[in-house]
């Protein structure tokens, strides 16, 4: 599997995390808070430039109300396209 950050799979899981904070209706700057980051980490990981931690994936998924092994479940059923 390749590493790149541009792999359909990271872009799955970007894609995702984004999904869920809209959906959450937070903004970039309310979850880098919950999160303990700044908002452009928020801003470079949803644009791909950055790789997502496994606790930061974890912590998103909580602070968006999502059970981290549930939005995992998803991810690894879904194919990327």
């Amino acid at each position: 599997m390749s590493t790149s950050l541009y792999h359909a799979d990271y872009e799955a899981v970007r894609e995702s995390l984004r999904a869920m904070r809209v959906k959450a209706n937070l903004t970039q700057t309310a979850i880098a808070e919950q999160l303990g980051v700044g908002q452009s980490y928020v801003s470079k990981l949803e644009r791909g430039e950055n790789y997502v931690d496994v606790l930061i994936f974890a912590r998103w998924c909580v602070t968006c109300g999502v059970r981290p092994g549930l939005a995992l479940d998803r991810l690894l059923r879904e194919p990327p396209t």
